[in-house]
């Protein structure tokens, strides 16, 4: 089978080719292309980048594309594409999420090349749905506030909100043209339902990155009453939340630490600092916290993994998710995990059995199951090999490689 792929970003496999040396992180579709690549199938993936061609083999290629803003339609990528088609003649065209101009750009070329029956859209986030909860619990005056940084690039949090339906605006567009649809939760089938109840809907779980499947979680090998969540890079992660609870939590546990990837908001440069860095920074300092955050940088798949094992719980404070991978990640390992219901959350995750589950605007909620799992001290394993079974089968990689196979025979 000739299989078309559109990726958001570009495959660790690709990245690898380009600059000829290993890659650390990587994604979480490099362990599908290993899976079609495998199974003998012929692949051409284009993804953004510089503009480059090449191959990682006789039966997989790649082109990288120039892209602009997210939320600004390129119609040269529409010209792109269609000749992509033309060159390549596929047999099924899959595009990798509808967060970007790109994907609306792809289902106008495949329109115009009479491939939009041979045309899948796999949902990963929803912009336009995404939008609606981008600064939830974050106050009006913060919303419009600016830092210098968010003066200079026009950037606010009310700026960003307004760039996320502004992509939505796109992403609806482009739900509108798709005959096929490849989701997973349903949240995600009920939103794409609303934009287009024509189009077939077709469920595949996702497999997550390979070193995630080895490994577990052991509760003497952890640190104690260490939180850990997996970023709180801006609103919609919701850590403004998650600080409240810290602030309740270190009442209760004074030794609790907070660790997270990313620069440090505390420390930022004030001339670079955005205003919800500035807002976190405010909480830490208001709970009084501030020297229980320990910040991680950027971490690899691995780097990630050791930081789900040496945690005695892994938070997901988010204001909206689909199926979030992180949250994946770490039931994968076993360990112990708190999550916001939001999205398709309840979907991995049986609460009480699994994990608890909270209210995702009730931060003493989330303090008070952040300290149902300090309290439950060794029996968190059980909880986590609860977990652990549950996503080893979402998450099974024969399973859905098998099962997105069949997508592509029927779509072809």
């Amino acid at each position: 089978m000739r299989i078309l792929w559109l990726c958001n970003l570009m495959p660790g496999k690709v990245r690898e080719a380009l600059e000829g040396k290993p890659n650390a992180g990587g994604l979480w579709v490099d362990s599908v292309l290993d899976g079609l690549r495998r199974e003998g199938e012929t692949i051409q993936i284009l993804c953004p980048g510089g503009g480059n061609r090449g191959a990682l083999d006789e039966k997989c290629g790649f082109a990288t594309f120039r892209e602009g803003l997210p939320y600004v339609y390129l119609p040269e990528l529409e010209e792109r594409f269609e000749e992509e088609i033309r060159i390549f003649q596929p047999e099924v065209i899959h595009v990798w999420g509808t967060e970007y101009g790109h994907t609306l750009a792809m289902m106008n070329a495949a329109e115009k090349s009479g491939m939009l029956a041979h045309t899948a859209i796999s949902i990963q986030g929803l912009c336009s749905v995404y939008a609606g909860h981008y600064a939830e619990g974050v106050p009006n005056r913060v919303q419009r506030g600016n830092t210098f940084r968010d003066l200079v690039r026009r950037d606010n949090i009310l700026g960003q909100q307004k760039k996320f339906a502004l992509r939505g605006e796109l992403e609806v567009q482009a739900l509108q043209k798709a005959r096929h649809i490849i989701g997973r939760t349903r949240w995600d089938r009920a939103c794409t339902r609303a934009v287009n109840p024509q189009a077939e809907y077709h469920f595949c779980n996702e497999t997550l990155r390979e070193p995630f499947y080895t490994g577990g979680w052991r509760y003497e090998a952890c640190g104690q009453h260490r939180i850990f969540a997996s970023s709180c890079a801006y609103p919609v992660k919701g850590f403004h939340y998650l600080l409240e609870a810290f602030g309740r939590i270190s009442q209760d546990y004074p030794d609790a630490v907070l660790a997270v990837p990313g620069r440090n908001f505390l420390t930022a440069n004030k001339l670079r600092r955005t205003n919800y860095q500035k807002y976190l920074g405010q909480l830490a300092r208001r709970y009084g916290v501030a020297d229980k955050i320990e910040f991680l940088g950027s971490l690899s798949a691995e780097q990630m993994k050791r930081e789900y094992l040496s945690a005695n719980v892994f938070v997901l404070p988010s204001t909206i998710e689909n199926s979030p991978n992180s949250l994946g990640e770490a039931m994968l390992l076993g360990t112990p995990c708190v999550a916001a219901d939001v999205g398709g959350v309840t979907d991995l995750l049986n609460a009480d059995e699994e994990g608890f589950v909270y209210p995702s605007t009730a931060s003493y909620m989330l303090a008070y199951c952040i300290g149902e799992v300090f309290r439950m001290g060794q029996k968190g394993e059980e909880m986590g090999q609860a977990a652990r079974e549950h996503a080893a089968q979402t998450h099974d990689m024969e399973k859905n490689l098998k099962t997105l196979l069949e997508i592509y025979r029927r779509i072809a």
